[in-house]
């Protein structure tokens, strides 16, 4: 689960944005993702529709060690 003021990456066509930097601020029940876009070394907040927009965390997650099965 992506936490509030997580660095964040953003997918949106509309808006252009492949991959930009960003901080979650919330997910409205309205349908949008309040966002802080960083562009041109400032910081911007925006309204982005959940419906047209992927976020994905900026850092991976830790490896976690599988589970051997014994068949």
């Amino acid at each position: 689960m992506i936490e509030r003021e997580a660095g964040i990456k953003v997918y949106n066509e509309t808006l252009g944005a492949k991959g930009a930097k960003g901080r979650l601020v919330r997910v409205s029940p309205e349908g949008f993702y309040e966002v802080t876009l960083e562009s041109g070394g400032k910081n911007f907040t925006t309204l982005l529709p959940i419906g047209s927009t992927v976020i994905l965390a900026a850092d991976a997650e830790e490896e976690v060690a599988g589970l051997e099965v014994e068949r």
